[in-house]
């Protein structure tokens, strides 16, 4: 049984529609660290750890980060990792990831004069603030966002690029095709919820949309994501709808029902390609094999 603190952790984090599926796994990364803090000597087997993080992955079902967060977690547990360290060393392993891939995607942000994306992606986040670094504000990338309704997370984004000598854009999400059009991006960059063995993405609803118009456009639309976010196997993908408050919250006429989708599916037809810790890919074959050979690197070492 959880304490009532875990509980209530959980359920503020489940309320949390504004950070990124990887600021998620952190935060639920912590909540773990600390609940097992209080009583390590509940969690001497397999059984009591897999238990706690089954109510983890409850916090966003269809975020499949979480889901191998848990598989990091066990095997660290099974590698001999005292369990009150694990923690740290999944947050190390997540840090490390998040480092390569920035290195990966760096090189591209800075060639590129206009960049356009959606929703709010904690490691394009992380790859700006680090661009801004070694680049001076007149040659920063001018950004276009959207405001990404209904928790507006481009809201957030656009304050913190523009905070750190970014020039920003900001459009309705329905104005993805003019801002294709007139703006004329060299790339369109967005982040992953879950990425699926085909190549398919799931990612903050109006992102197919976007890829369709980059489609037409001719402009090439890139994810960017670490392996923290790939399904090894093929699982079916269910559109839920979220709080109906969020979209009408006041005098709402009982015969009009409200369907509020988070997150869609992106066709791997329309996605030019991916960028992960292992560098940039056509296909999500390719970062698979990737994978394979670190954990059988890891078998044999």
């Amino acid at each position: 049984m959880n304490s009532e603190w875990f509980d209530s952790a959980i359920m503020n984090l489940k309320a949390d529609n504004i950070s990124g599926s990887e600021e998620i796994v952190r935060k639920a990364i912590q909540i773990i660290k600390q609940h097992i803090s209080h009583n390590p000597g509940k969690y001497v087997k397999m059984n009591d750890l897999i238990d706690m993080l089954r109510e983890i992955i409850k916090i966003k079902k269809e975020m499949v980060a979480l889901r191998n967060v848990l598989i990091y977690f066990i095997d660290f547990f099974q590698l001999g990792v005292k369990v009150e360290d694990i923690a740290d060393r999944v947050l190390e392993k997540l840090d490390n990831q998040r480092e390569s891939l920035s290195e990966k995607l760096i090189p591209i942000l800075s060639k590129c004069k206009t960049i356009l994306t959606y929703s709010r992606s904690s490691t394009f986040v992380y790859s700006l603030f680090k661009l801004t670094e070694f680049k001076s504000k007149e040659d920063l990338p001018e950004l276009i966002i959207f405001e990404s309704r209904p928790a507006l997370e481009g809201k957030k984004l656009a304050l913190e690029a523009s905070k750190a000598g970014f020039k920003v854009n900001y459009l309705v999400d329905a104005a993805i095709g003019l801002a294709m059009k007139t703006f004329k991006p060299d790339i369109v960059l967005i982040g992953a919820d879950a990425i699926f063995p085909n190549g398919n993405v799931a990612n903050k609803i109006g992102c197919h949309a976007l890829g369709t118009f980059a489609f037409q456009y001719q402009v090439p639309m890139y994810v960017a994501s670490t392996t923290l976010k790939l399904h090894m196997k093929a699982i079916p993908f269910a559109i839920q709808s979220y709080k109906s408050t969020e979209v009408w919250s006041k005098d709402k006429p009982e015969n009009v029902k409200i369907f509020n989708p988070y997150f869609e599916l992106i066709p791997a037809n329309l996605i030019h390609g991916f960028i992960t810790e292992f560098g940039i890919s056509n296909n999500i074959p390719d970062v698979k094999l990737e994978i394979e050979k670190e954990y059988i690197h890891k078998l044999y070492d």
